[in-house]
């Protein structure tokens, strides 16, 4: 063996072991950087987990009876209540109103809030408001205990019998029961008899 092949072969020697040392390397940053990420993922669960257990309370089958002038019932799937208990966020809320002659007002969304200060209720999503043979939908509603009034300034729909009606925002006194559609309204009427001047329609 010459001098050549014995320096090449020291060199293919040092090629291999550094290629060893690089791979290993590899590895264990490989390792050291998994076993990282599992810590702070778990450190990070750990701490939301705590956040959520010190700053809310979960609750299932929530249910709350207003004590106001005019009692309301409030059920709901789930409920999260703030630490301050004055706040509490609903999932899949349903409200029974009564209104001031007798009748029930249902009022159902997908999420909703509840503030326990004054009993005011807002619905979020897929609102839908039942009201005798009447049902209005919206995105979101506002109720107002103190006012005992139910409103909305989004697009609103009704449907009840042979009528179709659509506008722009929605007032529900539950007072009087009344409702009233403040804008752009449009109306379908099936099916209804012609009645004298100044006499109500067959509703």
């Amino acid at each position: 063996m010459n001098h050549k092949e014995i320096e090449r072969w020291y060199r293919l020697r040092n090629i291999k072991r550094a290629s060893q040392v690089l791979v290993l390397a590899s590895l264990v940053l490989l390792v050291s950087s998994y076993a990282a990420s599992r810590f702070l993922g778990e450190q990070r669960e750990i701490f939301e987990a705590s956040q959520v257990s010190n700053s809310a309370i979960r609750i299932e089958n929530f249910v709350y009876s207003s004590p106001g002038t005019r009692p309301w019932e409030l059920k709901a799937s789930d409920a999260m209540v703030s630490n301050t208990l004055d706040r509490v966020f609903l999932g899949s809320p349903m409200v029974i109103y009564h209104g001031g002659k007798g009748g029930k007002i249902y009022l159902s969304a997908k999420s909703g809030e509840l503030d326990k200060k004054n009993s005011n209720v807002s619905g979020r999503g897929d609102v839908t408001l039942r009201y005798k043979d009447f049902q209005f939908t919206t995105d979101e509603i506002d109720y107002s205990d103190e006012k005992l009034l139910a409103e909305t300034s989004l697009p609103v729909s009704l449907e009840g019998g042979d009528l179709i009606l659509t506008g722009i925002g929605m007032k529900f006194c539950l007072e009087n029961e009344e409702i009233v559609i403040e804008q752009n309204v449009k109306a379908r009427l099936y099916d209804v008899k012609w009645v004298e001047p100044g006499q109500k329609l067959p509703m």
